[in-house]
């Protein structure tokens, strides 16, 4: 019995810097989730979180979440439910998890709803900064502010600020924010399932923390590719201008499926109509958010005689 004592200090001396690392850990896991507590706190005013996970991450659940975020781009988060984790020791990215999703965001007059029910999320923040924003919503339907109500399999946004290049010039419109936009399964009002790329960047002189002054002289470069299971059925380039509490969408749309296409933004019935072999560009007009007619020309004169590609399937009708 008596030799039992010298091997116990022996394997309790061998555990020590083990357990000294351990309790070491705990007390800075303990600061981290502090810190994420008074994180949540600013988030979700009125709400007392703890937070658990311990030891490889930072976690808290909410219910019934509704956050409001009031600066030049607006955004309105609703869920249900809410969980958020990050790891300790990095506290500029934030993933979410939501059940019940519902969003609305706007830039000045355009505002744009989806709901999800659910959808994942990352926020990484660096010195105040916007680094992105990106959601992932399954099964997602809502308005982009204009047109008809779509549906998704799924859709993706990510958002990011930017910030010019030190060789940038200062009179110029530089680029000052971004939004990615990548859709399947994507039907707006009645029309046929396609996929959609979009990409909106924001340039102007002024960050997009004060809209007026982003407004004076900022313009939305964007660009948007629709396709169906066959390919492309359209691209368009366009500028959005603010003008006074509206905007105006001036740019091109490449289709060979014109008609389909005169047809989604008159919002009447599309005709039967084969692919063209050769795209036609079309120029288009309108005030956003909808305010009229779109004002649509370039429409071959000598559109019915051009060469089809009748062994394709016909063209898709698009609402």
């Amino acid at each position: 019995m008596r030799r039992r004592w010298p091997q116990r200090a022996t394997l309790l001396f061998s555990l020590l810097p083990l357990l000294l690392g351990l309790a070491a850990y705990a007390w800075a896991w303990r600061g981290w989730a502090a810190d994420f507590e008074t994180t949540l706190a600013g988030w979700f005013p009125g709400r007392t979180l703890v937070a658990t996970g311990f030891p490889y991450r930072l976690e808290a659940e909410l219910a019934g979440v509704e956050r409001r975020h009031d600066g030049p781009v607006q955004l309105v988060l609703r869920a249900e439910r809410l969980r958020l984790n990050r790891g300790p020791w990095r506290p500029e990215l934030t993933v979410f998890q939501g059940q019940g999703v519902a969003l609305a965001t706007a830039l000045g007059p355009l505002a744009a709803r989806v709901v999800a029910g659910s959808g994942n999320a990352s926020l990484h923040l660096v010195d105040g900064r916007l680094r992105r924003l990106s959601l992932v919503l399954p099964a997602a339907k809502g308005n982009a502010g204009f047109g008809p109500d779509f549906t998704t399999s799924a859709l993706e946004l990510h958002l990011r600020e930017r910030q010019p290049g030190a060789a940038a010039d200062a009179a110029q419109p530089q680029p000052r924010g971004q939004l990615v936009i990548g859709a399947t399964g994507l039907r707006l009002g009645q029309g046929a399932a396609l996929s959609l790329d979009a990409d909106l960047v924001a340039r102007g002189r002024a960050r997009l923390t004060d809209y007026r002054a982003w407004a004076s002289d900022g313009v939305i470069d964007a660009s948007a590719t629709l396709r169906d299971a066959t390919g492309e059925v359209l691209k368009l380039d366009a500028s959005i201008v603010p003008l006074g509490s509206a905007m105006r969408l001036a740019g091109t749309i490449t289709t060979v499926c014109p008609l389909a296409v005169q047809a989604l933004l008159a919002g009447t019935a599309a005709p039967a109509e084969a692919r063209l072999r050769a795209p036609v560009r079309l120029a288009v007009e309108t005030a956003l958010p909808a305010g009229g007619p779109v004002a649509l020309s370039g429409l071959p004169a000598d559109l019915a005689g051009r060469s089809r590609r009748g062994q394709l399937p016909p063209c898709p009708h698009l609402r």
